[in-house]
């Protein structure tokens, strides 16, 4: 019994951690953001800096050695690059996303004219699909801070909502529990009073 309200009371803990977490992105999205870069910041410069002792530390030069070392060197650079420039970084990777899907947009509308050539009925629908692919690429490239944001803002809902659900769950588990505890204990009494009758009556 002690082992399940303790088993309860860590799920009741671990969705309100993510309730906190799911609200802290929606409503402090830049700023996670940028604790989130910084983190992988941090992340990446411990890591090149173990590559880069690892090769101070073993009086072996091989070109393993060697590459590790220079690997190690990179990677810290990058992680510092990260750490001072935090929105920089995170501006990048939908501008990334947004040259794929354009690029991926430009030759779609090039099969478009193909199409046309052959004279294709439905031409048309791949010329909306590949504008919209085209849009959707220019939009990521230009306005990568609201992506990205929308982004964060989109995991902070899920995890709130997986939060509220699991205690939801919880609650509801909770109550049942006791429901059918109540009628073994009921039960129980009906079978001692059974039990207290039927003696009585053997007595008589």
């Amino acid at each position: 019994m002690e082992k399940l309200k303790a088993l309860k009371w860590n799920h009741i803990i671990e969705a309100l951690i993510m309730i906190v977490i799911g609200c802290v992105l929606i409503f402090w999205s830049n700023a996670s953001l940028v604790i989130m870069a910084r983190a992988l910041a941090v992340l990446l410069v411990l890591a090149g800096g173990v590559m880069i002792i690892s090769y101070l530390v073993h009086k072996e030069r091989t070109i393993a050695m060697s590459g590790g070392f220079a690997l190690g060197v990179v990677v810290a650079v990058i992680g510092v690059w990260i750490f001072l420039k935090p929105d920089t970084f995170t501006d990048l990777i939908p501008k990334l996303f947004g040259v794929f899907i354009l690029l991926s947009g430009l030759m779609n509308l090039w099969q478009t004219i193909s199409l046309v050539r052959y004279k294709y009925g439905y031409w048309w629908v791949s010329l909306i699909l590949a504008l919209i692919t085209v849009g959707l690429g220019a939009f990521l490239l230009f306005y990568p801070s609201v992506v990205k944001e929308l982004l964060v803002k989109f995991i902070g809902g899920f995890l709130a909502y997986d939060g509220l659900s699991n205690l939801w769950t919880i609650s509801r588990l909770g109550k049942f529990e006791r429901a059918v505890k109540r009628e073994m204990k009921d039960a129980e009494a009906v079978d001692t009073t059974a039990e207290i009758v039927s003696s009585d009556s053997a007595e008589k």
